[in-house]
């Protein structure tokens, strides 16, 4: 990604906090989708639609988490080039194996669905990164989360119903929904790390908040079932894991 790239891409989700009703939304998401296609090719145009519908701000969070994941992820490229690799757009090769044995945990207000992630991955021998944990150390609550999220390896994204949410076209229906602040750093983690390093386990009925593709979606099932599936994934991604800790 070149400067000014970079500079538009943040100029949008400048111009994002400053919607205000629906009609907005739909507006500022085909502006994005003509510069990615006109800037960064159809590829990546095709990712920033594929987020899902239009119809929402739960929509709109995603695609600025996703802007702002984008942002964060030219920075770490940035930090640590590679000899002979042009800035021009290439197609994403898929995931190298990682060094690192973090694992973000993005979560709501179910603290119980929250430590049983956590302990999951404990069992793995991952280090599971919660954000209210880390230290403070006089940094902005966004600041921190820029910190804490900077050498993950995977991120766990925790959809839990906390909140109720309806789409414009149907007022009377109300369905539960994930935080805002949790779609929003879900499209973040699908920017930075890229949907093979991004697994979201659902509870409760909780609607959904896009069908975009390359996301897995799991259920959080009381069974337990979503272990196995979750262990799937990161071994997908090339994490190693500690496979007594399925068992245990």
């Amino acid at each position: 990604m070149n400067t000014r790239q970079r500079t538009q891409l943040a100029s949008y989700v400048a111009d994002a906090d400053k919607i205000q009703e629906y009609g907005q939304i739909a507006h500022w998401s085909n502006r994005v989708a003509r510069f990615f296609a006109e800037a960064m090719g159809a590829d990546e145009a095709d990712r920033f639609r594929n987020l899902g519908p239009n119809d929402g701000f739960d929509d709109l969070a995603l695609r600025v988490g996703h802007l702002e994941g984008l942002i964060a992820k030219d920075d770490d490229d940035a930090a640590t080039p590679v000899p002979g690799v042009s800035e021009r757009h290439t197609a994403d090769p898929g995931p190298a194996a990682p060094s690192t044995r973090e694992v973000f945990v993005v979560h709501g207000h179910d603290g119980e669905a929250k430590e049983s992630v956590a302990r999951f991955l404990g069992k793995l021998g991952l280090e599971p990164i919660i954000l209210h944990e880390q230290p403070n150390q006089g940094r902005t609550l966004i600041e921190k989360f820029e910190t804490s999220s900077r050498s993950v390896a995977f991120a766990v994204v925790l959809l839990t119903p906390d909140d109720l949410g309806r789409t414009v076209n149907k007022p009377p229906e109300l369905h539960p929904r994930a935080r805002q602040n949790v779609i929003l750093e879900l499209g973040y983690f699908i920017g930075r790390l890229s949907r093979t390093r991004v697994c979201a386990l659902y509870k409760g009925g909780v609607e959904l908040p896009s069908d975009f593709q390359g996301v897995v979606y799991i259920e959080f099932d009381p069974a337990g079932a979503w272990k196995a599936k979750l262990a799937q994934e990161l071994v997908g991604a090339k994490i190693t894991i500690n496979l007594e800790g399925l068992i245990s």
